[in-house]
């Protein structure tokens, strides 16, 4: 992958050891070192990498980058130590120097939002997939989005690569600009601007604030990519002078705008910008993807990919596990797998989504995280939504579920325990009933799909 002596002469960066030691791959994790790793000692609140320094050399490292700490006993020959004042900028300015190589021949596109990165950096990716096959394109694993994952992502590079599309998220004002400047994306989708991380940031403006500072990370002729009639639109595109806007959208006044047909067993999606006209055959559940399939054939339209790359790239994607995902259980209901995260915005497209289906509709609802204090009035909102929605059953865990619980009203029970939630769902089942599950990543709703489906 690269030598030592090389990032170090680079970028400045003191080193110990062998000055012809070879990195293969980067790990924060010191159980997943393989021979020829680079072992990056991150510290946090609960643990310090730095105390795994010698189990990584043992299993095989040829490098760790260390703020503390130097043994210079433990290092043999092709064996070194990158030295740092703070790990985690360290490999911020490794992943900024190592995506450096590649400014030539790799396109970038940067994707962050409140609501549907995940989706919409899949979308990108299939149709990036279909343009130039799979082992071209590199993208995001999962939702690692953060000061770690960003620069894990851009680690990932290889000169086979031809575009690579990278979530970003953010929690604080700053965080975004860091990213994006890691990133430097040629062409930056914002989804949208919603109330995720509202306890954090402390309004939904502060969120938009946050959310331009891609535009960091744009150079001169970079397109920015904004939803047309979000609520924060024209703040967004007055951030960004140095290049193109493209905006989405399913009202005529945006650049790249779309609406979604149905039929008796099918959907069309057409889409339509610059005078050109896309048809996809569209089978992805949940209204809110048409505008995510919108953002990401906008992208297609600023790289310049074909129509038909656009289209048949959009009819592939299968979805991401975990939103939105509908099994048929054995007992004849359905179930709606959406415990990927969640936030208020995207619980209230859940709940949406569920009034289309038929049947006894039911929802186990774990708390949102990250709202702080505006949590117990969001959690009241949302049982006082489900309720108008017709919902039948809200099955509540945790202690700001509760509030959920309370505004819906009749039908809706709040459990202290996993398995006596379970036990009560089981019973409400009725062979035709759609079960919605959904909670953020740390209430681990996860444990009911798996229930069920083994049921």
């Amino acid at each position: 992958m690269f030598s030592i002596s090389d990032y170090a002469r680079d970028t400045r960066t003191r080193f110990i050891g062998d000055p012809s030691t070879a990195v293969l791959r980067v790990s924060t994790d010191s159980r997943a070192i393989k021979k020829g790793d680079l072992y990056v000692a991150l510290k946090g609140p609960n643990f310090d990498g730095h105390d795994f320094v010698q189990e990584a050399f043992n299993r095989g490292a040829s490098a760790c980058m260390v703020s503390q700490g130097v043994d210079q006993h433990r290092l043999r020959d092709s064996t070194a130590y990158l030295i740092t004042d703070d790990t985690l900028e360290g490999l911020s300015m490794l992943s900024r120097w190592w995506r450096g190589k590649f400014s030539a021949h790799i396109k970038f596109v940067g994707v962050t939002g409140s609501n549907g990165k995940t989706t919409v950096k899949e979308m990108i990716a299939s149709i990036l997939r279909v343009q130039v096959g799979p082992d071209k394109v590199l993208a995001t694993q999962g939702n690692f989005n953060n000061e770690i994952g960003v620069p894990r992502t851009l680690l990932g590079l290889n000169s086979g690569h031809a575009y690579a599309v990278v979530e970003m998220g953010m929690n604080q004002l700053g965080e975004l600009k860091r990213l994006t400047n890691m990133v430097r994306p040629d062409v930056a989708v914002i989804t949208n601007i919603g109330t995720a991380h509202i306890g954090e940031l402390g309004s939904q403006n502060a969120i938009a604030e946050a959310k331009s500072e891609v535009v960091a990370g744009l150079p001169d002729g970079g397109a920015l990519i904004v939803e047309a009639d979000g609520k924060y639109a024209s703040y967004l595109m007055e951030q960004y002078q140095r290049g193109p806007i493209i905006t989405f959208g399913e009202a005529a006044n945006a650049f790249l705008h779309g609406s979604l047909y149905r039929s008796v067993g099918s959907a069309v999606l057409q889409i339509k910008y610059d005078g050109r006209v896309i048809d996809v055959n569209w089978h992805v559940r949940g209204n809110h993807n048409v505008l995510n399939a919108l953002a990401a054939a906008s992208v297609g339209f600023a790289l310049g990919i074909p129509d038909s790359s656009i289209k048949a790239g959009l009819e592939s994607f299968g979805g991401v596990k975990g939103r939105l995902e509908t099994i048929w259980l054995n007992s004849g209901d359905i179930l709606i797998n959406d415990t990927y995260n969640a936030n208020f915005d995207s619980v209230c497209h859940a709940l949406e989504y569920l009034t289309t289906e038929s049947g006894k509709k039911i929802v186990v609802l774990g708390d949102m995280g990250e709202l702080g204090e505006f949590g117990a009035a969001m959690h009241d909102r949302v049982g006082a939504f489900a309720k108008t929605l017709g919902v039948d059953v809200l099955l509540g865990l945790g202690e700001l579920s509760k509030k959920a619980v309370i505004s819906f009203g009749a039908g809706g029970i709040h459990h202290e325990s996993r398995d006596a939630l379970l036990v009560q769902l089981k019973s409400e089942l009725d062979g035709g009933s759609c079960v919605l599950v959904k909670g953020s990543r740390f209430m681990k709703m996860e444990y009911f799909c798996d229930a069920l489906v083994l049921d």
